[in-house]
């Protein structure tokens, strides 16, 4: 009997031994965590920008082709823009006889001169008159005295008229920039960074003002789209570090990024919400529509 309850005792410490040991195990393995795994995300577009003509006109020079770099400014489509010459031309030669106009000062000065003359020989007259009285009647500084007004007045006069030409010059300028916008307006250029996603012109083709000429696409940053729990999450995610996954990647490969938008509409049947993540992608390995796992740290 020793032997056998010494057997025994040994079995059921072994027994407890490992039940303790898996129990530590498990606890180990449960360990808390407030990570949200989202197993179905995938990627979008943040910049799918279509470029449009803002003049109607016929495209002489397609400049890009799908796949090619494009800076912001770059050009894209060029218009015919024979007639946009020729009115910038015209605008600028207007320009220089508004100007030419603006800065003479020929009436102005001669204007000065007379008055100069006038005021003299009214000065003369009366002092003929303090000399010899009557010499120089009423009647005639009358017409003396009006002379210096009139030229007092075509003074005023001729710096009216350098104000109009002035404002006449400013309204020229006005049109010759009007005249290089609408040229420049038949070359058509990206206002963003990016990559020609699509064309949809050719040479020799007419297009409307506001007809969609290419399509920009930017990889970086992208977005990554899922769905959440909308009756245990909210708007306090936003801003929380994520990190996704593309599907057959490893975690090495994984793009960084935040939270950045929480949809408040739930869905009536599942209650969930849509949740945004805006995550960095410099090299533009991941494209859009790529799936993946995302994970809210």
């Amino acid at each position: 009997m020793p032997k056998t309850n010494l057997v025994l005792a040994g079995l059921t410490f072994a027994l407890l031994s490992l039940s303790s040991g898996q129990q530590v195990t498990a606890q180990a393995d449960a360990s808390p965590s407030d990570a949200l795994v989202i197993e179905e995300a995938q990627t979008s577009l943040i910049q799918n920008v279509f470029i449009a003509t803002p003049v109607s006109g016929v495209v002489s020079a397609v400049e890009v082709q799908e796949g090619d770099r494009v800076q912001a400014d770059t050009s894209l489509v060029t218009l015919e823009n024979d007639l946009a010459e020729k009115e910038l031309v015209s605008a600028r030669a207007g320009l220089d006889a508004a100007r030419l106009e603006s800065d003479n000062d020929v009436n102005l000065r001669f204007a000065q001169r007379t008055l100069q003359v006038r005021e003299h020989e009214m000065k003369q007259s009366r002092l003929a008159n303090e000399t010899y009285a009557g010499a120089v009647s009423d009647f005639e500084l009358e017409e003396i005295r009006l002379k210096v007004d009139q030229a007092a007045l075509a003074i005023e006069q001729a710096r009216h008229d350098l104000m109009i030409a002035a404002a006449a010059a400013v309204e020229k300028q006005a049109a010759v920039s009007i005249a290089q916008t609408r040229l420049d307006q038949h070359s058509v250029a990206s206002r963003v960074e990016g990559t020609v996603a699509e064309v949809d012109v050719q040479p020799g083709q007419w297009v409307e003002a506001g007809a969609k000429l290419v399509r920009v696409i930017s990889l970086d940053p992208l977005r990554v789209e899922g769905f959440i729990d909308g009756r245990k999450h909210g708007p306090q995610l936003i801003g929380r570090n994520v990190r996704f996954t593309p599907a057959g990647a490893s975690e090495d490969e994984s793009l960084t990024g935040r939270i950045s938008f929480v949809s408040r509409e739930l869905h009536p049947v599942t209650g969930q919400v849509r949740l945004w993540a805006t995550v960095d992608n410099p090299d533009g390995r991941v494209g859009s529509g790529t799936p993946g796992r995302l994970v809210v740290e």
